[in-house]
């Protein structure tokens, strides 16, 4: 297989051939050049997949060689790298066509990352003009105005290949879902049915949560992986979807659609794959040129006047394209606006803002902003109750750096509103963000969580849970977020309860039977004035209607005790099982949503059941069933990696399935093969040493003719 080619260019020698050196190791060819000039000539002479340049060089620098690459050799790709790095610079080198942009001192990793992803999404297509059609993309999303050129470059996709619609998803700066940007075609209403998708969910979560390509060729109607069904209906039958790179994880996606059956997909593919980098380039530089212009009018945002603050409200106004505005920011003592400045005839602050109750807005959790067209019946609840009754048409984008909240930002386009209201979405939350950053050297600000997706009008919100169990692992309680300590109950054998309760999912346990588990050895009538007295000291801490007696979590029917699972808590057992059975169900068309969600479930599973109780002899069976489920989620992980040529992955996936059950032949086994395929036998052989002790230590046994064959076949590799 022929190696990629990089040259390295630096007039400083030293740094030039430490890193030629450095992606010597990783597999890519490389040739030095100590100045642009004899860059330029090495490549008249030969031909290069990727440039890595110094910005910064005597005579011609960084920027210029960039823009000689561009002109001679288009399809050339360029990585620029400096000690002097600004936005400016970042900017520059973005608009210009550079494929990405590292400061120097940089993370080894992080370099070789880069380059190999830049060389990875430079791969020709056959069948189409490639190189013009980039060449078209690169031009119409070179426009200063991010959102036109990147409606520009859809024009040009769909002519060059034919497809009847396309879009472009772009990933929220804090929230982190992918939006709906830009569309194009003649399915539009249905294609903007929907606008946000959480992350792994749905063709564009997928994509941008794997980083990998979709493709669907005449079979989209019978893919459960897509959710937007007004699509289908539409007659579109084949899609392409290819996320947007970036060295920190994808900015979006863009998807090309098709009614045909036959739609090119493999050509398309591959001419996406080497479109979505200058458009990923644009969005950058566009974004970056926002967060620039932010902190142009952002010198002083604290000061008593407030004229840093209206400059700033008018800036995103005007770029908005919004009638008027207001710019709220919080007290972090009370939680309530402590300064406001509008543009507008009033203030446009909502009801539940200006009383500080931050979690009935459903922008502020999961760093979601909110975008309305005109009707206020199609908004959602609290928003349709809190803000003024002259708001038309609002856009609330919440400043949130860092998981913490430092005001609201709150626009409104009128009665007529706006065209492709929710593509302003990502560019405006973007400068939202950035006023975050910079208030926080200000500003202590509130905390506020994350969420996942729900709500009406494609509003995500979530808050902390009512109450929230942790079974895997020590036990933990919560209670709307704060943890309930032991210390809460007057007595040991609540809590217990609560475990047991909480054990059984739902599921109504017999009086007799609690009674066995919490006290074996006393009468029955003894037993039951306990329960009834524990029953009454676990609903005391965790019911929040108890004067009341109504209760929503600990219920009875007679002598059948359950915990209502309808109620509003999260039990990690329920969440792990349901991950798991996902995973181990998806058929090998879904290889990616079954490694999402078999990743999920391991993350759930912080220890054995009940960790903090090991001595507990009524949770042993399923103790040892869940840490049995856990190990078959890490193997089948392993399995999944190693499918998709991923062996790496698949090794340290094996390896913490094997400590999490030691004494198992067959995953030794299947580190060693791993091991011998990654043409690194000596580990394999040391594995197998360890393997023999622990066994001959513990039980006193040999391990398996299978696992001895293996090692004596690899003593005739080495």
């Amino acid at each position: 297989m022929t190696r990629s080619s990089v040259l390295v260019v630096d007039d400083n020698c030293d740094m030039a051939n430490g890193i030629a050196m450095l992606l010597g190791e990783a597999e890519l060819e490389t040739q030095v050049a100590y100045s642009a000039e004899c860059a330029l000539d090495l490549m008249q002479a030969r031909e290069f997949e990727l440039v890595l340049s110094d910005i910064r060089m005597f005579n011609m620098s960084g920027l210029d060689l960039l823009k000689n690459i561009r002109s001679r050799w288009p399809l050339t790709k360029v990585v620029l790298l400096t000690a002097y790095g600004t936005i400016d610079s970042a900017i520059d080198a973005m608009k210009s066509g550079a494929c990405d942009y590292l400061t120097k001192p940089f993370d080894n990793d992080t370099l070789v990352e880069v380059v190999q992803r830049a060389i990875a999404y430079g791969v020709a297509s056959g069948g189409l003009a490639t190189a013009a059609v980039v060449g078209d993309v690169a031009a119409a999303t070179s426009a200063d105005d991010l959102l036109p050129g990147l409606r520009n470059a859809m024009g040009v996709l769909l002519e060059a290949t034919g497809a009847d619609n396309g879009e472009i998803f772009l990933c929220e700066p804090e929230g982190q879902d992918p939006l709906l940007s830009v569309w194009a075609g003649p399915d539009g209403d249905a294609i903007s049915c929907r606008t946000r998708f959480a992350m792994g969910v749905g063709y564009p979560g997928i994509v941008v949560a794997t980083g990998k390509p979709l493709c669907t060729k005449g079979g989209l109607a019978h893919d459960s992986r897509y959710l937007r069904r007004p699509v289908v209906e539409a007659g579109i039958r084949s899609l392409v979807a290819v996320p947007l790179p970036d060295a920190r994880g994808a900015l979006g996606s863009i998807h090309l659609m098709s009614r045909r059956d036959d739609f090119p997909v493999e050509r398309v593919l591959d001419l996406l794959e080497r479109v979505a980098v200058p458009v990923s380039n644009s969005v950058r530089a566009g974004l970056g040129a926002l967060r620039q212009l932010v902190d142009g009018v952002s010198s002083s945002l604290d000061d008593a006047t407030g004229e840093s603050l209206r400059v700033l409200l008018e800036s995103m106004r005007r770029i908005a394209g919004a009638r008027y505005g207001t710019l709220a920011l919080v007290d972090s003592r009370t939680g309530c606006p402590d300064r406001v400045v509008s543009t507008g005839p009033a203030s446009m602050v909502c009801g539940h803002a200006e009383a500080g109750s931050w979690t009935k807005c459903p922008s502020v959790f999961a760093a979601h902003g909110f975008i309305a067209e005109p009707g206020r019946r199609q908004w959602p609840e609290p928003c349709r109750r809190g803000l003024p009754r002259r708001a038309a048409s609002p856009c609330c984008l919440p400043l949130v750096a860092d998981g913490r909240i430092y005001g609201m930002v709150a626009l409104d386009f009128g009665r007529e509103g706006t065209d492709h209201a929710t593509g302003l979405l990502v560019p405006l939350l973007t400068m939202a963000h950035q006023v975050a950053i910079r208030l926080k050297a200000h500003r202590e600000g509130l905390a506020v969580e994350k969420g996942h997706e729900g709500g009406a009008a494609g509003v995500t919100a979530r808050k902390a849970p009512e109450l929230e169990l942790r079974c895997l692992g020590p036990f933990e309680a919560y209670q709307r977020g704060q943890p309930i300590s032991a210390e809460s109950f007057t007595r040991s054998k609540a809590l217990v309860l609560l475990k047991l309760l909480a054990l059984k999912a739902g599921a109504p346990v017999n009086r007799e039977v609690l009674i066995e588990c919490l006290w074996p050895d006393v009468e029955p009538q003894v037993g039951a004035n306990r329960l009834h007295g524990v029953v009454h000291d676990l609903r005391s801490v965790i019911e929040p209607h108890r004067t009341e007696r109504e209760w929503r979590y600990v219920r009875n029917r007679g002598d059948l005790y359950y915990l209502d699972v309808a109620a509003p808590i999260e039990l990690d057992l329920t969440r792990f099982r349901l991950l798991l059975a996902q995973g181990l169900r998806a058929g090998a068309e879904h290889e990616a949503d079954a490694i999402a969600s078999l990743e999920q479930a391991v993350l759930l599973y912080r220890g054995d059941l009940f960790e903090d109780d090991p001595f507990a002899e009524w949770c042993e069976a399923e103790r040892a069933e869940l840490k049995e489920c856990h190990v078959n989620a890490l193997e089948r992980l392993a399995k999944l990696h190693a499918n998709q040529g991923s062996k790496e992955k698949a090794l340290n996936w094996i390896r913490r399935a094997s400590r999490s059950s030691p004494y198992r032949d067959d995953l030794i086994l299947a580190e060693m093969e791993l091991l011998a395929e990654l043409s690194r036998p000596n580990e394999a052989l040391a594995v197998y040493d360890d393997y023999v002790r622990s066994l001959a230590d513990s039980l006193g046994v040999s391990p398996s003719e299978d696992v001895q064959a293996f090692q004596r076949r690899l003593l005739g590799l080495t």
